[in-house]
């Protein structure tokens, strides 16, 4: 993408997790979003060909979707069975019922190690990518694999930053799956990161949006972009000048005692629409900005 085009924005639904499918499309049109990443479990149940013509009649756009169950591996704060042949089961079956949608992608993450060896966790997990890809290409729908954070607790994966990412998929065979970009996790993975990110620009298919509080109190603590420290500008022109013409999915998981820190300043006390709206704003400031920061060599 060369052109000052507007970015394609869409909305996560779950860094949404009070609202209904329907609101969320109110919200994300109000906002300015073409797109949204849809949540399987805020539509479970109900006929994906009357989902498909609610999008349809809203002009938005399935975006990232998400399966019911997401990772490979269980974990604590990750919903679905702990049997990973079951999960995989699951998973498969989410990416076909997904497919109806025609997403742009559906997302996918290893889960935690957990109480497997490191060795069994990557066998497993390897060979579920490997079964989910599958399904994915018999359906016609891509993939996304998110990697996480080093010092995010053991909760989500073990393939941490892009590189970790590229050798997964790699030792998988099937290096076609694209990569998850999200913000917040790959930083300030590498001091190499803007020069990965133009290497990788075209193997990633969606970037998760949001920004880093600094100092970070919480694995949800996140900010709206903008707010943080995170050099939004030259991370976007490093994406742009590696190919990157995809989603920017704001997603901010900002804890207000759910998860048992009620952080007084957390981004989820503001009203949803306004969350949505004030994320594209940030994200255009920062776009504009962007081509200064890539005219600078950034």
């Amino acid at each position: 993408m060369t052109s000052r085009a507007a970015p394609k924005y869409s909305i996560c639904e779950l860094a949404f997790p009070d609202t209904s499918f329907e609101e969320d499309i109110e919200i994300a049109a109000g906002a300015g979003a073409t797109g949204i990443s849809i949540d399987e479990a805020k539509i479970t149940g109900r006929d994906p060909g009357a989902v498909r013509e609610l999008l349809q009649a809203s002009g938005l756009r399935a975006a990232a979707c998400v399966p019911a169950v997401m990772s490979f591996l269980p974990g604590e704060r990750i919903s679905g069975p702990d049997d990973v042949e079951e999960r995989v089961r699951l998973m498969c079956e989410g990416v076909r019922r997904l497919a109806l949608l025609e997403p742009t992608s559906v997302l996918c993450l290893t889960g935690p190690r957990g109480s497997f060896s490191p060795e069994e966790a990557r066998r497993l997990s390897v060979d579920a990518l490997r079964r989910v890809a599958e399904t994915a290409d018999e359906v016609g729908v891509k993939l996304s694999f998110e990697a996480f954070r080093f010092s995010e607790p053991q909760n989500f994966s073990f393939v941490f930053g892009l590189e970790q990412a590229v050798e997964f998929l790699e030792e998988a065979g099937r290096p076609d799956v694209s990569i998850c970009y999200d913000i917040w996790h790959v930083w300030d993975s590498s001091e190499r990161i803007l020069e990965l990110t133009r290497q990788l620009a075209r193997r990633i298919n969606l970037v998760h949006l949001c920004d880093y509080r600094q100092p970070t109190r919480t694995w949800n603590d996140r900010v709206l972009p903008g707010d943080g420290v995170v050099d939004l500008p030259a991370t976007f022109a490093a994406l742009r000048d590696g190919g990157y013409d995809s989603w920017f999915d704001l997603e901010v998981f900002s804890d207000d005692g759910r998860w048992g820190s009620d952080l007084p300043d957390s981004v989820w006390k503001l009203p949803w629409a306004e969350q949505a709206r004030r994320g594209y704003e940030g994200l255009m400031r920062a776009w504009n900005a962007s081509f200064d920061a890539a005219e600078r060599g950034a």
